[in-house]
């Protein structure tokens, strides 16, 4: 299925979506809306509504990447098209990194300029102005006020694709390595951005926010741009082969054996299936040993004539692929892979258990374009 692709469009919608929310919750807890209980609750002091709508907004900007990871597109989506048989690599976590670069540092810009149009039109109402000098009490009237949240709102959401781009980089041969490091950043980044905007940059002095904001902003940008180029290179690396099994590497000396010898330079065995050995029938004099393969590139029925020599006998295109099945038939296994508009491939031997397990994955893999686990 091909993903939406990240838009402009798309990024305002989310900034603007989230700013609705932080003005929303300002809007409650500026109303005091539980006065009437205890002063003291969280929404029931007009006070606290200045450090309610910081820390929404700088928790939201903190998360970026989940919401990227919704709007943006799929890693591969023409090979995806081409080939729609064929068992697609592991989605990357986040998925953002196939979008162009300057799209992705738009989010944070944008995104910032959403969130001070909200605390613009929150400070016209609110019941507590702000100390002079501060961020929030200098919003209407400093410039350098404004610019403080565009920058530490930006830095924010490119600290968060950076620290996603970490995980990235490891979604394809270390998925749980990947996870860990992705939770683990938004926990604690919306955790501290929240803290942070709730407690601290509402009394923070423009004088200070200023320049932090700038130099925030520098830090996080240096920091994203190469990490999420080397994340992307370390991704196209595994897809494109260069990073193989282990059990597929071929060392110093050592003879390729079947089916790696068969295999085009950059191929990736997705799965196989080995038919009898010769030594099993009755004609084994003359017989090869046959097995079934299906790669990211293609399915081929190929002959084992000695250790290291394999001879590819037939194949044929992913997108032909309509399915496998699994046939006894006297006291052979008979392994069947089925296409639309050419012959079938078919072995015989081996075990029932096996073949179908084969039978049933390759069926999975022809409705559905994926390997079952």
């Amino acid at each position: 299925m091909e993903l939406k692709r990240l838009t402009i469009g798309r990024i305002v919608v989310f900034g603007l979506l989230i700013a609705g929310i932080a003005l929303v919750a300002f809007t409650s807890t500026n109303a005091g809306v539980a006065s009437k209980h205890s002063p003291d609750d969280f929404g029931g002091d007009p006070y606290l509504a200045p450090s309610v709508i910081f820390g929404i907004l700088l928790a939201a900007h903190a998360v970026a990447i989940a919401a990227m990871a919704i709007a943006s597109g799929d890693d591969h989506p023409d090979r995806a098209e081409a080939f729609p048989h064929t068992s697609r690599q592991p989605k990357s976590v986040t998925r953002f990194v196939r979008a162009p670069l300057p799209r992705v540092l738009l989010v944070g810009p944008i995104w910032a300029i959403c969130a001070l149009v909200a605390l613009f039109i929150g400070h016209t109402y609110a019941a507590d102005p702000g100390v002079p000098g501060s961020v929030w009490g200098d919003l209407a009237g400093n410039p350098l006020s404004a610019l403080s949240i565009v920058f530490l709102c930006s830095a924010t959401a490119n600290t968060s694709f950076a620290w996603s781009s970490l995980a990235e980089a490891f979604s394809r041969d270390r998925r749980p390595v990947s996870l860990t490091i992705l939770t683990c950043g938004l926990g604690l980044g919306c955790l501290t951005a929240g803290l942070f905007g709730y407690f601290g940059l509402v009394t923070l002095p423009t004088i200070i926010a200023f320049p932090l904001g700038v130099v925030c902003l520098i830090l996080s940008t240096v920091l994203l741009i190469p990490l999420r180029w080397w994340a992307i290179r370390r991704v196209d690396r595994f897809d494109s082969g260069e990073r193989q099994p282990a059990g597929s590497r071929r060392g110093f000396g050592r003879t390729p054996q079947p089916p790696e010898d068969a295999l085009q330079p950059g191929e990736r065995i997705l799965t196989s299936y080995l038919g009898e050995t010769p030594s099993s029938r009755a004609n084994s004099s003359t017989a090869d040993q046959q097995m079934l393969v299906l790669t990211d590139r293609r399915i081929f029925r190929a002959s084992i004539i000695a250790p290291g020599r394999t001879f590819v006998l037939e194949q044929a295109e992913p997108g032909q692929l309509s399915g496998g099945s699994s046939e006894r038939h006297s006291n052979h296994v008979i392994t069947t892979v089925l296409f639309n508009g050419r012959q079938p491939m078919n072995v015989t031997g081996g075990t029932a258990e096996a073949s179908g397990h084969f039978a049933d994955a390759i069926t999975v893999l022809a409705r559905t374009g994926r390997l079952p686990r």
